[in-house]
């Protein structure tokens, strides 16, 4: 009887360690599924990260463009319409005095050369952009708390050009990518970069056919465009844009 007992026992030892190496995964099985997720997350993390990047860069570009654009309301309100502005001064003093006011300038270095990076600008080409606040003269250039870079040339006593560095000394230092460029008006004006009615800030390339945009904001073009496609498209970067 004792030994019967013993028997069926060993064979219920024996089934319950069947069903664990049944239900238990092998050493090969293992080594294929960490495989298969290698695969599948070397194939999604690009494209995560790319798309992580994207909404960081518009993110950052419309809070530059909504500051600057609440500090030419507070200075309209202060000083009277743009056009009454004293747009003799020098490009760092009109700066500070009518579009700074919501911004933490850590570093201004005026017309002198340490607030931009070592590279310049590239168009989305990947060729030298000109010009630019590193070679070319009149610049007056700044250092914002969060990293930005701004710089501005004062075309005439009309209006201004910015060029706007998103993430300072990080690379690629690219239209389009991360450095976008502006224009600051005190009257309408039509040229070939924009069609503008009336004063105000504007992106390079307001005012012209989408289509233009879209044919300037591609890789085999300059990317000078591209902050003016960003508004257009509602503060978004489309799945064609040249990321």
């Amino acid at each position: 009887m004792k030994r019967a007992f013993m028997l069926a026992e060993d064979a219920a030892h024996a089934a319950y360690f069947n069903n664990i190496r049944r239900v238990a995964f092998t050493l090969a099985e293992v080594l294929i599924t960490l495989g298969v997720i290698g695969i599948v997350a070397a194939l999604t993390m690009p494209a995560l990260i790319g798309n992580y990047k994207r909404k960081q860069t518009v993110t950052q570009l419309k809070k530059v463009y909504s500051s600057m654009q609440q500090s030419i309301q507070m200075s309209q309100a202060e000083y009277g319409d743009i056009q009454d502005w004293d747009w003799s001064q020098n490009g760092q003093d009109f700066f500070t005095q009518y579009l700074g006011k919501n911004f933490n300038v850590v570093k201004n270095c005026g017309t002198e050369q340490g607030c931009w990076n070592s590279t310049g600008i590239l168009t989305l080409s990947g060729k030298e952009y000109s010009p630019n606040p590193l070679k070319s003269s009149g610049w007056s250039s700044l250092i914002l708390s969060d990293g930005v870079y701004i710089s501005l040339l004062k075309q005439d006593n009309n209006h201004v050009h910015f060029m706007i560095d998103l993430n300072g000394s990080k690379k690629p230092d690219m239209l389009g990518k991360d450095i976008f460029e502006m224009t600051f008006t005190s009257v309408a004006f039509e040229d070939g970069y924009h069609i503008i009615a009336k004063p105000g800030l504007y992106f390079y390339g307001f005012g012209l056919p989408i289509t233009s945009l879209v044919d300037n904001c591609k890789k085999n073009n300059t990317g000078q465009y591209c902050g003016a496609l960003i508004q257009y498209d509602g503060w978004e970067m489309r799945k064609d844009y040249p990321w």
